[in-house]
This record gives structure tokens, C-alpha cells and sequence, in this order.
């Protein structure tokens, strides 16, 4: 009588001891699930001098350079080397394509303000958002397409801080006429991103001149 006894004990332990493994492994799921939805991925622009172990240069930049990071309960947040591995194996390729399509969501959920001279011509736009996505719009086709109209195909941008997108066509005097305003907006910026101007085409995105240097 005890030894069938013990054996159903026995399968009764074992039957717990599998249910307890997998609702382990299912909370363990849910918990790694919700930590990679906190990461969604965030393509950051920012000052050289900010260290980060995940960094890629910008072309002809001297004073900025990318990043990889998220947003976290701490605010926007870098991704750790070891941590960025780990997460993306395809590597900067697979994390920037995934970035850019959350910023493109974003972009359409913002319009641009169109500050006007006293003869009615636009001089520059501005994109604002908070959302830390905002400054990688830059590098998505949806961006070209709304401010291709009213600048062309080349466009010069200025980002002074990470809720700031500044606007303009291709035009040297134009951009002589805001530059120190446009600097000062970098000075004074809580979260700075960069003090260089930037060419978007489609060829991609470079820099091609300093706001804080002479004219461009």
C-alpha cells in the first residue's frame, strides 16, 4: 500500500515541479517581452564629447556623432555594447532600420511652423516635438518629402536640441542671417544635439559647416 502511495506522490511532485518550471519560463517570457517593448529602439544624434559605448560617425562631422539608445524609465538612455549586441544581432544595420521606423510614425504626427519674412517668403521651418524620436526623422524619406516643396531637394538643417528640427533651403545669406540665433539655441539647450549644419538629399546626411565658425 505505501509503494503506490509514494509513487503518486512521486508523479504528483513531478507533475508541480513541471507546472512551476513552466509557469517560470512563461514569466520569465512576459519579462523579457515587456523589457523589449521599454526598449524600442532610438537612433540618438548628440555631441561628441558625450560618451557612449555604442557610437557610428557622421560623415564630415567633427562635433557630432550617432548613438544607439532607448527610452527608459530614466529618460533616453544608451545602449550598453555588450547590452546592444546581445539585443541586435544584424548589428547597426537591423537597429537603425528599426529606429528610423518609429521616428517616420512620429514625423506624421507633426506639422512644421513656416516662419515667414515681411514680404511673405518662407526663410526657415521648425519641427518640435518632445518625443526623443524627433531628431532621426531627419534621416527618413518622409522628411524630404514634406520640406522638398518649399526648399528643393537640398535641404540644410540645423538640430540645437533634441525637441528642435531647423529648416532651410540650400542658401548661404539665409543661413549667415540665422546662424547665431540658431547657435544660441544650442548654448541654451537642456539636451543639446548638435551646433554643426547638415545637408539632407538623397544622398544621405553629412555636415558641411559649423554654426559657431564663418559662413558656410
Amino acid at each position: 500500500m505505501i509503494g503506490p502511495l509514494i509513487t503518486l506522490i512521486t508523479i504528483l511532485l513531478i507533475n508541480l515541479e513541471s507546472s512551476l518550471a513552466q509557469r517560470i519560463d512563461e514569466v520569465a517570457s512576459i519579462k523579457a517581452d515587456t523589457s523589449q517593448e521599454s526598449k524600442a529602439p532610438i537612433l540618438i544624434i548628440q555631441p561628441k564629447y558625450m560618451r557612449s559605448e555604442v557610437v557610428m560617425m557622421i560623415p564630415k562631422a567633427r562635433n557630432t556623432v550617432y548613438s544607439a539608445g532607448y527610452l527608459s524609465k530614466l529618460g533616453l538612455t544608451n545602449f550598453k555594447a555588450e547590452e546592444f549586441r546581445m539585443t541586435y544581432r544584424g548589428g547597426w544595420k537591423e537597429f537603425k532600420k528599426k529606429a528610423l521606423k518609429q521616428s517616420a510614425i512620429l514625423l506624421k504626427s507633426i506639422q512644421p511652423e513656416y516662419i515667414k519674412n515681411t514680404q511673405g517668403d518662407i526663410e526657415y521651418a521648425i519641427l518640435q516635438s518632445s518625443d526623443p524620436l524627433l531628431a532621426s526623422s531627419v534621416h527618413t524619406g518622409e522628411f524630404r518629402k514634406i520640406f522638398k516643396a518649399p526648399f528643393g531637394p537640398n535641404l540644410w538643417v540645423i538640430i540645437p536640441n533634441r525637441s528642435t528640427i531647423l529648416v532651410m533651403k540650400a542658401d548661404k545669406n539665409r543661413l549667415n542671417t540665422y546662424k547665431k540665433a540658431f547657435y544660441h539655441m544650442f548654448l541654451d539647450a537642456t539636451y543639446p544635439v548638435s551646433r554643426e549644419v547638415f545637408l539632407v538629399n538623397p544622398d544621405g546626411f553629412s555636415a558641411i559647416g559649423d554654426l559657431n565658425q564663418g559662413s558656410n
